[in-house]
């Protein structure tokens, strides 16, 4: 029998060295762009005018994501975690652009959450549904 060489993984770069700094400016960024994706989820659900801060706290987890990714692809990180952090920035744009139609379509949806919050029945949230559906009348009723 022979022995094959079996593949070594690569040393880790040694602390200090330039290599280290930057796996270290990397983690950086994916801290932040976890911090951000959090802050944007809690504040999403708030109700105007903190809604804002949702869609702040989700465009800066955009930009921070994409900054991480570009390093981990960079830094040739393993390839779960570039997946991960992709899965992270399609669910980030789902939210900023939810976010940002409720922020862009301020007046309907003041009044549907002053709607929503005085309802006490079935019926009268189903109401304030309807008039959300048409966006507060500026949709024709069908």
């Amino acid at each position: 029998m022979t022995d094959s060489p079996r593949p070594t993984k690569p040393a880790p770069p040694a602390a200090g060295s330039p290599e280290e700094k930057e796996l270290a400016r990397t983690r950086s960024y994916f801290r932040w762009f976890l911090l951000a994706m959090l802050g944007a989820v809690l504040t999403a659900t708030l109700p105007l005018p903190w809604k804002v801060f949702g869609l702040v706290f989700g465009l800066a987890a955009l930009v921070l994501g994409i900054f991480a990714l570009v390093r981990a692809v960079r830094d040739k990180l393993p390839g779960m975690l570039r997946v991960t952090t992709v899965i992270g920035l399609a669910a980030t744009t789902f939210l900023v652009l939810g976010t940002g139609a409720q922020v862009a379509f301020w007046p309907v949806t003041a009044e549907y959450e002053e709607c929503m919050s005085t309802a006490l029945t079935h019926s009268a949230q189903s109401a304030c549904q309807d008039e959300l559906s048409n966006l507060g009348g500026l949709l024709p009723d069908s």
